[in-house]
């Protein structure tokens, strides 16, 4: 497979390795930076000219400088994961104990203890999984910053609620991480907890939870006057409804 080839599925990033099996002596790859065939974006990583430089390029070049060696991790774990966007520029990347990343604008985190399904891959980047992600974030973002995580991830069923509670079960403190706050935001998400479509939705059903009222249906399809609807919370046993966000389109409520 031919240089360019091997870039196309990899953001128009190469990697000297690639060149010189492609051929590219060395003094033919600083010509082709001159001539701008090839950008410079890491030390042994070059992007195709023309390829537009984009965050996830960004990123992949991270990973290629290191020859693999980490994953993508933390905030930039979360977007790469389809997660929001954080305040935070800087990529974060987590590798083995002995591994340490010295890299602009980089920040690598290391571990002693990495289980079999903490890495995956994203795009065809390293990646750490939705549950080992929320592990790693909680040594640094509030209880309800950690929650708005674990509840986007169970939104879209990337993360099992219990799957994350049996690891914290067996995770012990360490730098980086605060099992009492992975605790403390499960304490709030009981078994069978549902985030609902917002998050508003999910901190009514924390709520309902925490004041261990019956639990509703939720989304509950009804139909009225020929017109469906759908109810954020409802107890059709006892005909009571509950809306999130008012009525606003739902013109179903009566005095």
């Amino acid at each position: 497979m031919g240089r360019f080839r091997w870039a196309e599925s990899r953001d128009g990033l190469i990697t000297t390795t690639i060149s010189d099996i492609d051929g590219r002596s060395r003094r033919s790859r600083t010509r082709d930076r001159r001539t701008g065939a090839l950008r410079s974006v890491r030390r042994g990583v070059d992007a195709v000219g023309g390829s537009p430089p984009t965050w996830r390029q960004a990123v992949r070049a991270v990973v290629l400088a290191t020859k693999g060696e980490v994953a993508v991790s933390h905030r930039t774990a979360v977007r790469l994961l389809g997660g929001r966007r954080s305040d935070d520029d800087h990529i974060h990347v987590l590798g083995p104990e002995h591994r340490k990343v010295r890299l602009d604008g980089v920040i690598g985190h290391r571990s002693g203890v990495l289980e079999a399904d903490d890495v995956i891959t994203r795009f065809g980047i390293p990646c750490t999984s939705p549950l080992r992600t929320v592990i790693d974030l909680s040594g640094v973002l509030s209880e309800p910053e950690l929650g708005q995580v674990i509840d986007d991830f169970l939104r879209r069923r990337i993360l099992d609620l219990e799957d994350l509670r049996g690891r914290v079960n067996r995770t012990r403190p360490a730098p980086g991480r605060s099992v009492r706050r992975l605790r403390a935001v499960l304490a709030a998400r009981i078994p069978g907890y549902d985030p609902g479509e917002s998050e508003l939705e999910g901190r009514i059903m924390r709520l309902i939870d925490g004041a261990r009222l019956p639990r509703p249906e939720q989304q509950y399809r009804v139909t009225f006057d020929s017109r469906r609807y759908r109810l954020d919370f409802a107890w059709p046993d006892r005909k009571v409804f509950l809306e999130g966000n008012g009525f606003g389109a739902h013109s179903i409520a009566t005095d």
